[in-house]
C-alpha cells in the first residue's frame, strides 16, 4: 500500500493542476468567451470562428525577453570549462529560455539534474531535464517553509496490460519508485505497489529495487519560481482584462456583417399594400448560385439593383429603411482601456503592448519602466539563486565539492540616450567612481572592466561626451526622418559615417 507521503503528494498535484491549466490557456489565448446569455454563447460558438485578441501573453513574454543569462562561471577556468560543457551538452541555450518561459507562464518550473555513468559506474556527464509543475511538485516543510521535505513526480505510461500511473518520491538520501496496479486510477492508496527494477522477477534480492539510494546530499530537483512557495503567473492580473477583451472583440466581429450589409426593413400600410405577387428571395442581395455548393439564403430577396440608369419601383410600401449596426468605437475604445488596465495590473510598460504606438524615450522611458525593471531584477535574483544551486550540484556530481558559481545576467535596462549619458558624465564629474557610474547605467562588470582598462578620468569623460553627442544626433536624425527632411537611408548613412570616423580616431589614438 502506498505511503502517506505518496498520497499527500498526489493530492497536492491534483489540487494545483487546474490553476496551471488556466495559466497556460490564458497564455495560449484559448480561454472561451464568457457570456451572460447561454443562447448567445451557443450562437457564436456554432460559427467555429475565433476572433480573440490575446494580449495576456505579453506580460509573460516581456519578462522572459529580458531574462537573458550573460555567463555562468566557476571559481577558476577549469570549473568554468566544465560548466560550459554541461551547458552545451544539454542544449541549455534553448532549454533555459523554455524553462524561464514556463516558469513565468505557470509561476514555477522544475529542473531535474542526474549524473550519467559509464559501464564501470564512473560519472562521465550530467543530464538536465525540464519538468512541468503539472507532473512535479515540491513538498515544503510545514515547520520551515524554506526547506523541502521531498519532491513528487507523477506521470502516465501505456504498457502491454494498459495504462498505468508511475510516481517517484525524491528524498535527500533516496528515490522511491511506485506504480499502480493494471486498471487502477491511482486515487486510492491500495492502487499503488512498489515499482521494482524488473517487475517480472520476484527474486528476494530484487525486493528492494524500488528504492534507489544516493549520496547527492539533496534531492536532484531544482525549483524555479517567481514567488514563494509555488510562484505566481506573470499574467495572472491579465485574466480579467483579457476576458473583457475577448467579449468585446468577438461581439464586435458579430456586428461587422451588419455594418457591411445592414439589416433593412419595409413598413407596410395594411390598407394599400399588396405583396401577393412577390416571390421568395425577392429581398436577397446575394441570390443563390446554382453552381455553388456553399450555403444559400432562401429568405426574401430584392429585384432592385443599384447602378447608373436603374429605376427603383416600390409598390405598396409605406416606408423603407435600415437598422444601423453598433459603431466600432463602442467596442474598440473599451478594448484600449482594458489593455491599459492590464499593463497597470501586471507592471508591464504600455508601449510593450503596442510597439508601433508612441514609444517614450530617454528619461521618460526609464521612469515608466522603473517598476518593470525592478520586477525583472527580482526574477534575476530568484532564478539566479536556483541556477547557482544547479551548477554547484553539477560540479559536485563531477567530483568538485564546495564549488563557487557566479551567474551573471544581461542588464534589464541600459543607458543608450543622450540624457542618460549626460547623467553618467555628471556622476563621474561629481566624484562617483567611474566603474560604479557605468554599472549603475546597466552595464556588466566585465564590460566595464574592459572599457576602463588603461583609461584615465579625462579620457573616460571624453568618451562619455562622445556617446552623449552621438545619442543626441541619433535622436535628432530620427525626428528629421519622421518629418521627411531626410530619408531613413540617409540618416543611417550619416550615423554609419560618424561611427566609422570615431572608430578610426580610436584606432589612431591606440597606435600612439
Amino acid at each position: 500500500m502506498a505511503s502517506s507521503d505518496l498520497m499527500y503528494g498526489i493530492e497536492q498535484l491534483d489540487e494545483a493542476r487546474p490553476n496551471y491549466r488556466q495559466a497556460q490557456d490564458y497564455y495560449d489565448g484559448t480561454v472561451p468567451e464568457i457570456f451572460a446569455s447561454a443562447r448567445l454563447r451557443r450562437a457564436l460558438e456554432d460559427t467555429g470562428v475565433d476572433f480573440r485578441l490575446n494580449f495576456s501573453k505579453t506580460p509573460v513574454d516581456a519578462v522572459v525577453d529580458r531574462l537573458e543569462i550573460a555567463a555562468i562561471t566557476g571559481a577558476d577556468d577549469a570549473h568554468t570549462q566544465l560548466i560550459s560543457q554541461v551547458w552545451a551538452g544539454n542544449g541549455m541555450d534553448l532549454e533555459a529560455l523554455d524553462l524561464h518561459r514556463r516558469a513565468c507562464t505557470l509561476g514555477d518550473a522544475y529542473l531535474i539534474v542526474l549524473p550519467t555513468e559509464d559501464d564501470n559506474g564512473t560519472v562521465v556527464g550530467v543530464e538536465m531535464h525540464y519538468n512541468s509543475p503539472q507532473t512535479v511538485r515540491a513538498i515544503y516543510s510545514q515547520e520551515n517553509p524554506r526547506e523541502v521535505e521531498y519532491f513528487i513526480k507523477q506521470w502516465c505510461e501505456t504498457r502491454t496490460l494498459g495504462k498505468v500511473q508511475r510516481a517517484e518520491l525524491l528524498y535527500w538520501d533516496r528515490i522511491e519508485r511506485w506504480t499502480t496496479k493494471p486498471g487502477a486510477d491511482g486515487k486510492q492508496a491500495g492502487d499503488w505497489i512498489h515499482w521494482l527494477a524488473d517487475p517480472e522477477d520476484d527474486a528476494p534480492e530484487d525486493a528492494d529495487s524500488w528504492i534507489i539510494s544516493h549520496d547527492y546530499g539533496r534531492p536532484p530537483v531544482f525549483h524555479f519560481r517567481t514567488a514563494r512557495p509555488y510562484g505566481r503567473p506573470e499574467h495572472i492580473g491579465a485574466y480579467g482584462p483579457q476576458n473583457a477583451i475577448n467579449k468585446l472583440s468577438i461581439t464586435h466581429m458579430g456586428t461587422v456583417d451588419y455594418q457591411g450589409f445592414p439589416q433593412r426593413y419595409a413598413l407596410t400600410d395594411a390598407a394599400t399594400t399588396d405583396t401577393s405577387d412577390l416571390e421568395p428571395g425577392d429581398f436577397d442581395d446575394f441570390p443563390p448560385d446554382d453552381a455553388s455548393s456553399g450555403p444559400t439564403d432562401t429568405g426574401d430577396d430584392s429585384s432592385l439593383k443599384a447602378g447608373p440608369g436603374e429605376v427603383w419601383m416600390l409598390r405598396g410600401f409605406k416606408t423603407v429603411g435600415q437598422l444601423d449596426a453598433a459603431q466600432p468605437g463602442v467596442f474598440l475604445d473599451p478594448i484600449l482601456f482594458e489593455v491599459r488596465a492590464m499593463a497597470q495590473i501586471t507592471t508591464t510598460p504600455l508601449h510593450l503592448f503596442d510597439p508601433q504606438g508612441d514609444v517614450p524615450s530617454g528619461e521618460s522611458i526609464r521612469a515608466k519602466e522603473a517598476p518593470f525593471v525592478k520586477k525583472i531584477r527580482n526574477r534575476q535574483l530568484s532564478f539566479g539563486a536556483t541556477w547557482r544551486d544547479v551548477f554547484t550540484f553539477t560540479l559536485q556530481l563531477l567530483g568538485i565539492q564546495g564549488a563557487t558559481v557566479d551567474v551573471r545576467w544581461v542588464p534589464a535596462a541600459t543607458v543608450d540616450d543622450q540624457t542618460g549619458w549626460e547623467t553618467v558624465g555628471e556622476k563621474i564629474k561629481n566624484g562617483v567612481p567611474r566603474k560604479q557610474a557605468l554599472m549603475e547605467a546597466g552595464y556588466r562588470e566585465e564590460q566595464v572592466d574592459e572599457w576602463l582598462s588603461g583609461v584615465d578620468d579625462a579620457e573616460l569623460a571624453r568618451r562619455v561626451d562622445i556617446l552623449a553627442t552621438l545619442a543626441d544626433s541619433a535622436q535628432k536624425l530620427g525626428a528629421a526622418t519622421a518629418l521627411g527632411v531626410v530619408s531613413g537611408d540617409q540618416a543611417q548613412a550619416l550615423l554609419n559615417g560618424a561611427l566609422a570616423d570615431i572608430e578610426l580616431l580610436a584606432e589612431g589614438e591606440a597606435r600612439t
